[in-house]
Parts: structure tokens; sequence; C-alpha cells
């Protein structure tokens, strides 16, 4: 042991690896400041747990400077080949957004899979629906139904459209398969020259419409036709104010193949009208297949927002490391830091892809977040990397970095990996695939940073030392074309922008710890939290899936135009049968009494206008067939046109004519689809009925139920708030422990706690501000932001108790070296969510508002509240860090060894 106080490491001879370096326990006097007691012990706790952490990152940073370049060649080898395999072999796409928002354990689930897969209803028609009206204006009348006529013709006109519709289940009178139409058209029997024909008054179309029942004798379903009627006293319509025409196509190829045609036809028809000066009428249009369509045309015109997400992030990255001297320079290692979140993300997808994960919708906004996040460890380094001594060798700096900042990237990324590692608890397919892409791609990030990033830090050094110029590094400047600088400016600073911005935050942090600044700071951000938590009480959940259409949609112009012109929503629910003996009297006394309770429902407005059972009944009375057996008596009654017009759909039997399944549909016309509230107990309240059902009773697998596809979205909307605080109350504990072990000092999870839930509350009310709703993006995004919002907290905790001094030197010192690594890499996550402004859909939109919240209220929490605070009621402790430091200088001993000296961190002792 020397006099100086400096641990003594031996070294075997010839042995080119330093031994791990054993902390010195003849340490001075302890000076005031030193952690004595339970902090002393907790301190020295966590250094052994570090120090094997700190170890092993300095080893992989090391093994990165002797080998740069194949670090660099080797990651993006990898990165690419783990994409193009990943590419060619368990790629998928997942686009059913049935499936991809409704809780995976859900009844909704099993209902539908039941009745696509196993029930034996037919497969539904491809309905193509067209949708007149004259913005709230009666529409009765001959000239208004001739123009509907005229559309319809130019539909059946099309050229495929008999070879698709001689593919349809339905057969007219004359044996014939056709495409049923279903609307206002039927009145003449969907024949334009009957029409012409039998009308040539308004008065005579008003007559015809006033029909309670169709030429053919099918009753009908006037809320269905018409757009809010009403009638006179004798029955007459007096005023309509839409119409609405179906074309059921078949659910086969040529059908598809005919409806992208008639689209097309009918939204140039639709432009033409509006565009029209003379007419008064509107036509809106939507088919099966519209909302895959546009949802992919709202993908697509959002893909150029990824490359210039990157054009963005290369500048601002390139001017952070921009110096005027053309050596000094680094904007080159800007553009690296910003490829090796590219590698980070090509690795993650790859890697996913390889394990059949499937792509989704949502998983196209990870880019965007990946960016914004990503490049945060890189200012750290970078930061960390300028302090350094410049005439030092490069891996002697490079290990000095990483002793500074090693913990402190570790446990932001992972806090990051947390967030999204929690997200993967979702029963919500799409927000478990996003957060299980996220999650293997943020450890990536972490990992190339330090790699990649490292290497090209090693690589532009050498670029420096070898004077050649920034950008254009195969030219080499002449020592005499440089110009003078003083020792400062030849600091070969991995940031060139780190002095002026470390001048800037001494100054900032000098006023900041002004008496009077920070009485206004604390009465500032006490307002600021009371106010968000009033905005937060007042934040709604709504979804609506037209949000995540373009902005233009036609898609979006036709539900907004039904909502608006029409008494029936779109939410008619089938009511099942199965796995019961329907022939039995009980059990249609049964089903009966399951739909009466369903009417009687406050979503329901009226009894279904069509039940098999009720007419069946009626039928077998009137006939006088009651001696024949059931199944003769079902036959029979389906052999009526009519009957077997309404009912053929609705009832399923098997080769011996036994009933093994059969529905009867209802409209939920009192449902308030723009509350979610509404929604969610008209879902629970069904849910109720079919569950005090006799036949239903200690059955998971229910006989009697109701269905809608609908009910998917609501069943997402029953248990999103649940989740959402169950994941928010596991991810603040998560992170108060991970502060618990990576922050150096007990005190740490002091601070974490309460300023995790202030940001939280405040995140919350911003997002109200901005009018985000709670739905399935905002629930992304607040799942994601716990992660991401503790990195602002941690970052500044972490290099306060590193720092010595009393409160205030300790802030000061941390605002100086940290602060404007945390300011630029907030502005990094801004400008990386930026281009989402620009998108044409609601879903990106939300997480650019979530985002400009986050990094906002990060910023000023991590950078102006917590300082304060840590300035008032910091511990003074001088901690110690874990010592891995590398030998440096070796002296020979007479017995061949090498003993080299490593001076301890001097304790530095807290003034009063």
């Amino acid at each position: 042991m020397t006099d100086s106080g400096l641990a003594e490491v031996d070294i075997s001879k010839g042995d080119n690896q330093p031994k791990e370096i054993v902390p010195n326990d003849e340490t001075p006097n302890e000076a005031p400041g030193t952690p004595s007691g339970f902090s002393a012990k907790w301190t020295k706790a966590l250094n052994m747990l570090h120090a094997p952490i700190l170890n092993a990152l300095q080893a992989l940073t090391q093994t990165v400077v002797k080998n740069p370049k194949r670090t660099v060649y080797g990651i993006s080898f990898f990165s690419i080949v783990l994409l193009v395999i990943g590419l060619f072999t368990n790629f998928s796409v997942d686009v059913d957004e049935d499936k991809l928002w409704t809780p995976s354990n859900s009844k909704a689930i099993s209902h539908m899979d039941w009745i696509d897969d196993h029930s034996g209803f037919p497969e539904a028609t491809h309905d193509l629906l067209l949708f007149f009206h004259s913005n709230g204006e009666n529409v009765l009348g001959q000239e208004e139904v001739q123009k509907v006529f005229d559309v319809l013709d130019a539909v059946r006109g099309v050229n495929n459209y008999n070879e698709a519709c001689s593919e349809s289940d339905y057969v007219n009178s004359d044996g014939d398969n056709v495409c049923e139409i279903e609307g206002v058209v039927q009145f003449w029997g969907s024949d334009a020259s009957v029409f012409e024909d039998q009308v040539s008054s308004d008065e005579q179309a008003i007559a015809a419409m006033s029909e309670t029942v169709y030429p053919d004798g099918t009753p009908v379903s006037e809320n269905s036709v018409f757009g809010k009627p009403q009638r006179d006293d004798d029955g007459t319509l007096t005023s309509v104010v839409s119409y609405t025409v179906t074309v059921k196509l078949p659910p086969t190829d040529a059908g598809e193949s005919f409806e992208d045609d008639a689209l097309d036809l009918l939204l140039d028809l639709r432009d033409d009208w509006a565009a029209d000066k003379d007419n008064s009428l509107v036509l809106e249009v939507t088919a099966e297949g519209s909302f895959g369509d546009e949802f992919e045309r709202a993908i697509l015109s959002d893909i150029p927002l990824i490359p210039i997400v990157f054009i963005i992030m290369s500048i601002f990255c390139a001017a952070v490391f921009f110096k005027r001297d053309k050596v000094q320079s680094r904007s080159l290692l800007g553009f690296g830091a910003v490829l090796a979140v590219v590698q980070s993300l090509l690795s993650g997808f790859g890697f996913l892809f390889i394990c059949g994960v499937p792509f989704t919708s949502m998983t196209q906004i990870l880019p965007f977040v990946i960016f914004g996040i990503g490049l945060d460890d890189a200012f750290i380094i970078s930061g960390a990397y300028s302090r350094t001594d410049p005439k030092t060798e490069i891996a002697e700096r490079i290990r000095e970095t990483i002793q500074e900042v090693g913990l402190s990237i570790t446990s932001t990324s992972v806090t990051s990996a947390l967030a999204f590692g929690l997200g993967c608890i979702s029963s919500i397919p799409a927000v478990f695939w996003l957060c299980l892409y996220a999650f293997p791609t943020i450890i990536f990030i972490y990992i190339y940073q330090l790699t990649f990033f490292v290497a090209c830090i090693v690589l532009d050094e050498r670029r420096i030392q070898q004077n050649k110029r920034d950008c254009c590094f195969c030219i080499t400047v002449e020592t005499s074309d440089e110009p003078e600088e003083d020792e400062d400016n030849n600091n070969n600073n991995a940031s060139a922008s780190a002095p002026m911005m470390d001048r800037m935050m001494l100054s900032y942090a000098e006023f900041l710890l002004k008496p009077v600044t920070k009485v206004f700071v604390i009465l500032a951000f006490t307002v600021l939290v009371v106010v968000c938590a009033l905005s937060a009480s007042q934040l709604e959940q709504r979804f609506e899936f037209t949000d995540v259409m373009p902005d233009d949609s036609y898609v979006t112009d036709f539900f907004d135009a039904i909502d608006e012109y029409t008494i029936r929503n779109s939410i008619a629910p089938y009511a099942y049968f199965r796995y019961v003996d329907q022939s039995q009297e009980n059990m249609q006394q049964q089903m009966e009494t399951y739909v009466d309770e369903l009417v009687a429902l406050a979503a329901v407005e009226e009894p279904p206008e069509d039940f098999w059972l009720w007419d069946f009944r009626t039928y077998i009375s009137d006939e006088g067939l009651g001696e024949l057996t059931f199944n003769q008596q079902v036959e029979r009654f389906l052999s009526e046109p009519v009957y077997f017009d309404l009912y053929n759909g609705d009832i399923v039997r098997n080769e011996d004519g036994d009933i093994t399944a059969s529905r009867v549909q209802l409209y939920f016309d009192n449902v308030d689809v723009e509350d979610v509230n509404d929604q969610i107990d008209t879902l629970d309240d069904q849910r109720a009925v079919s569950k005090r059902q006799p036949v239903n009773q200690g059955e998971s697998d229910w006989r009697f139920f109701s269905y809608d596809g609908i009910y998917n979205i609501w069943e997402f909307y029953a248990v999103s708030v649940e989740e959402l605080i169950f994941t928010t109350i596991i991810g603040v504990v998560a992170v108060t422990g991970v502060a618990l072990v990576f922050v150096p000092h007990f005190s740490g999870a002091l601070f974490v706690l309460p300023m995790i839930c202030l940001l939280y509350v405040d995140l919350l009310g911003v997002m109200n501000w901005g009018g985000v709703d709670v739905n399935a993006v905002s629930y992304i995004a607040l799942v994601m932001s716990i992660g991401l919002l503790v990195d602002f907290v941690m970052h500044v905790l972490l290099r306060y108790y590193e720092c010595p001094g009393n409160r205030r030197e300790k802030v000061v010192e941390m605002l100086r070296t940290m602060g404007s690594s945390i300011l630029i890499g907030g502005v990094s996550t801004f400008l990386g969510t930026l281009p989402l402004a620009f998108s044409t859909s609601t879903i990106f939109y939300t997480i650019f508002i979530a985002f400009v919240g986050l990094v906002t209220l990060g910023i000023g929490h991590g950078l102006i509240l917590l300082p304060v605070l840590l300035s008032l009621f910091g511990p003074e402790d001088q901690i110690v860090a874990p010592s891995t430091e590398a030998p440096a200088v070796g002296d020979k001993e007479m017995d061949g060894t090498t003993r080299t000296s490593v001076p301890q961190k001097e304790s530095v002792s807290s003034s009063s």
C-alpha cells in the first residue's frame, strides 16, 4: 500500500488482460458528506452489483476499440442478413382488424370464430352500399328515385357484373343465380323499366313507397330503406331524407374484382354529382373491401414519412456534431448515430420476422418512436466522451466515458425496455404485437450504441488524428491550412456543440438556483399539476374506426352521412341459438323469452322485424300442419318463397333435417355510437341477459348469445381502462424498483416515484388539451410513456449522486455535464415524431401529441423541477462509484510482476 492512498493491483507477467480492480479498503478518514450507516451499506451493496455490469461494458467497448472496422462491418452485415432472412422465412402480415383490437380471451372472439368456421351459416355476402341524400332535405319524389335507378343501372352495366352475380347463392323467381338487391328500388322489383312504366309523377312514386309490403310479399324494413321517414295519419310518406340501396355480391374472386371496378365508377359518378350545381342529390358509397383499401391507402401515404424522419434526424445529428473547423467537426459521427438506430430497427424487425411474429397496422408507428428515443444514448455517450482529456489514448477515453455514463444508459435502456415489456401483458393483440416488436429493438439499440456507435467514435477520432476532413475523410488537410485555435477549440469533442451548451447550462444553473427562481418554479409546477389533473379527469374513451382512415376518405363520408341522415345505426347483432333441440316446445319458449329480454334492453327500440320462429308458428297454425313432424313443418315453411328468402340464411339444418343452429337479427338503435360508456353498458347488459338464461347456466360455451362485429371493439373499451390502470401501477412500481437498483443511494426512489406520478398526470392532462381521447392508440402511448418519462429523471439523478460537493454544487455540476445531453436527446425525440404531425390519419396524430407532451414535460421536470428539488432536499452524500479502471501505467517490480497504481476517487467534503 502506497502512502498516497493508491490501490495496487498485481498483473501476472505475460498476461495481457488486466485483473479486476479491487477497491481499496484502507481509505482516508471520512470527510463530511461521506455515506455512513444504512446509506453506506446500501451504496456498498449497489456498487458490488454495479461493478460486474461496468466490467462487462468495459470489456465490450474495449474490444470494440481494438476492432472498430470489424464492428461496423459486422453489425451492418448482421442486421441486413437478419432482416432478409426474416422477410423470406416467417414474415407475415395480420390485418384482421376484428381480432387485432379484441381482447384475446373475450367472448366476442370465441363467438366470432364459431360463427365464421363452425356454425354452418352461409358466408356473409359482400355488400355494395349506396346511400343517397340531399344534406337533410326531403328526397321524396320521382326525379330522386330515377337517379337512384340510374346509379343502379350504371353498376349493373359494369362489364363483369353478370359473371360475378352468376356465382351468387341467391336465386330469383326465374331460377337464375343473381345478386340480390335490397332497398328503395324493391318497390318496383329493382327494375328501372317497371319504375318508368308505373311512375310519372311524385304522387305515384310516393304512393308506391308508402306501402309496407313489397310487390313480392316481403315486408318492408322501413328504417333500413328510408332515412328518418315521416307519415301522415293515412300512412302516406310525407318526408324522407335519404334512400339506401344494397347490392349483395358473392364472396368470391369475381365478386371482389367487380367490387373494385364498381367502386371506381361510383366514386367518379359521386364526384360528377358534386360538381353539378344543378344536382342536389349526394351519392355516398362503401363496399366490403373499402375499409381495407382505405386503410392501406393511409399506410401507403404515410410510408414516405419514414425516410423523412431519417432525413430529419440525420440533419439534426449532423448539425449537433458540426463544427466550423473542417477537421474537428464530427457531422459524419452524428450520421453514424442515426445508422445505429437504423441497424437496430433492421435487427429487431428481422429477429421477430424469423420468430413468426406478425406485422400489424400498428407496428408502422414503431420506426418513429424508435427514431425519437434511440439517439438519447448516443448523445449521452458523446457528451461524456467530450469531457475526457483529448491528450490521452482513445481506449482510455472510451474507458472513462463508459465509467461515467455506463450505468446511466443501462438504467434508462432497462426502463424503456421494461415499459414495452409491460405492454406485452396486454390481452389486446395490437398492443401486444407492437410492444413485442419494440422490446428487442430497444435492446438492440442499447447494444449497438455501445458497439456500432463507439466504433464510429474510434474511427472518427483516428480521422482527426490523421488530420482528415469531416465527411470527406479521404482528403487530408495540410497543417499550414488549419487556423490557429486556442486550447479549448482543440479539444476533440464528440459533440462540437457541447462546450457552448455546457457554458449555457452553467449560466442556466446559476439562474435556476436563485431563491426567487426556485420559489417561482415550485409554484408554477404546482399550478401545472393541478390544472393537468383537472384536465385529465375530463378524458373520455372514444374510438371510431374511421380514425384510421385518410382525412379525405369516402368511407368516412359514408358513415358520417349514415349517422346524420338515418335513424338506424350500424349496430345490428344477431341472437344465436345452438347446441339445443329447437323442435322442443319448451326450448322454443326459452328462445322467445331470450329475444324478449334482449328487446327489453334500453339499447333496443323495437322487436325484430323478422323472426323465423314467430312466422313459423303462425304459418303452421294458419295452414293446419300440426300433425306433421317438426322437420316436415320446417321443410314446408321454407318451401314458401317469401319465407325462404327471409329465413333460409338464418336456419342451419343437418342432413336429417334437424335444426343445428338458428338466429334472429335485432337492431340496437338506441346506442349512442359516440358514447363509449353507453356502448360498454350495452355490452354488459346483453351479456347479463345471455348469462342468466337457463340453458347457459354453468356453461362456458353459451348456447344462446348475441353477436355483432362491433362487440369486438366494445370488448376493447371494456378492458382498456382496467388494463391501463394495472399497467400504469405495475410500470410505476417497476421503474421505482429500477431506480433502487441503479441509483447508488436509497433516496433515489423517493424522487423517482413522485416525479413519475406527477409526469403521468401532467401527460394525461396535456393529451386531453390536445384533443386526444382514451383509445387503442393513446393506450399504447401511455404504456410507453412511463419508461420514456423516467429516462429524464434517471439521467439527472444518477449524475447528481456522482457529482461532488454540497447540494448546490452537485446540481450545478450535474446540469453542466448532463443537462445539454438530456436537452438534445429530448429535442431528438420530438424531431423523431415530428413527421407524424403530417400524417393523414388520426392514429399518428395521437402519437405525435403524446410525444410532444412527453418531451416537453420530461425536459421541464428533468431540467427545471427536479434540479430545484435536489438543491433543496437532495442528499449530500459523496458517492464513490465502483472502480473498473484498467491499468494505465506499469512499473516493473523486482519479482518480475507489474504493479499498477490507480488513484482512488477522492472523497470530497460537503460544505454547509
